[in-house]
């Protein structure tokens, strides 16, 4: 059991507030000087980044031929809040961009997370290119719109696993329970972006659910999403995680020992808790030649 006992040690305890640049001529108020200032402070109280850009030539270097450079302007107008930058990335992304600078553009719309956005990434979630789909779902799931979350739960049913993690990780922001069923049917085929956003819209009721699943998922993406599930401070009372433990300790391998050893980092060793008892016993019995 030497290695499992390394790979377990190896493995580890798992307002904005925006000033005016001030000057001697500007706090007069008087002259080119004190214009030009006021300006360039309004322009900064606009973007966040704290740097004016000229949004009609960024625009421009989103067609450029370099794609870099491209990808770069979609970055600059992400993170600008001044008047236009949003509706320069839309407009954009509407007459068409080269896959890889499209899914930079469409994270900078992400970032901007505005309504008006809606349609356009409705429209590039269906995109030929996985990776622009993938980050369409997720700029979707910025959207409280009910054609956006029904775009997002659409794109479970995707046949890349990127645009399903993508889907993944908007459930679990959103902590969407009604797509826990779907999410244990691609669990089952071994989808592992699903154990992570189960565990954290588990209920107790989920969390037994998916504990008896023992032989129908693959073992370490099982352990995975048991081990995340013990992890959550709120699940519920003492006897789901003594469940959960108990679970763990009948899947075999290594993954659930890494679980267990995340499980037993968090709970202070000094801990009254069943679940922690039983996790040290199970701990101590694979290393010490176990299954």
């Amino acid at each position: 059991m030497s290695g499992l006992r390394e790979f377990v040690q190896g493995a580890g305890a798992l307002g904005l507030t925006w000033a005016l640049l001030t000057s001697p001529s500007w706090a007069e108020g008087t002259g080119e000087k004190g214009t030009a200032g006021a300006s360039k402070g309004a322009a900064r109280a606009l973007d966040p980044s704290g740097t004016a850009i000229d949004v009609k030539a960024v625009r421009a270097e989103l067609f450029g031929v370099d794609s870099d450079a491209a990808a770069a302007a979609a970055e600059k107008l992400g993170k600008s809040r001044q008047p236009g930058a949003l509706d320069a990335l839309l407009d954009a992304l509407s007459l068409g961009l080269h896959p890889r600078v499209a899914a930079r553009a469409i994270e900078a719309v992400g970032e901007h997370g505005s309504p008006s956005a809606l349609d356009v990434l409705i429209h590039y979630s269906k995109h030929r290119s996985a990776d622009v789909r993938a980050k369409a779902v997720f700029a979707l799931g910025k959207l409280q719109d009910p054609r956006a979350v029904s775009a997002t739960r659409g794109a479970f049913s995707d046949a890349d696993s990127r645009v399903r993690a993508a889907a993944a990780q908007v459930a679990k922001a959103r902590k969407d329970l009604p797509m826990a069923n779907t999410m244990i049917a691609l669990l089952k085929k071994g989808d592992e972006a699903m154990a992570q956003a189960l565990a954290v819209i588990a209920t107790p009721d989920l969390s037994r659910r998916v504990a008896e699943l023992i032989g129908e998922v693959p073992d370490s993406i099982l352990a995975e999403c048991l081990g995340a599930m013990l992890l959550r401070p709120d699940l519920g009372k003492e006897d789901i995680y003594v469940e959960i433990v108990r679970a763990l300790g009948k899947i075999p391998g290594e993954a659930p020992v890494v679980a267990l050893t995340a499980f037993l980092g968090a709970v202070p060793e000094k801990s009254s808790r069943q679940s922690r008892r039983e996790a040290q016993a199970i701990y101590e019995q694979r290393l010490g030649g176990g299954n």
